[in-house]
């Protein structure tokens, strides 16, 4: 279980770090006001996501 919840947890990581390069390069041009608050959204909710996950790893390896 805490194996697959850490690769779950590398993988929207990488998800996140590359949402962040893209939202970097991105110009008024590239993309509309709404379509960059909502991937701004998105990214926000990817770190709780990913905060719950390391919650939850370390939970699992205190009651080992």
């Amino acid at each position: 279980m805490i194996k697959k919840l850490e690769k779950e947890l590398k993988e929207l990581n990488t998800k996140r770090s590359k949402l962040s390069k893209f939202l970097a390069n991105q110009n008024k041009e590239t993309l509309s006001a709404n379509q960059r608050k909502l991937l701004a959204e998105q990214k926000q909710a990817m770190g709780k996501y990913a905060k719950v996950l390391k919650l939850r790893i370390k939970d699992l390896k205190e009651a080992k």
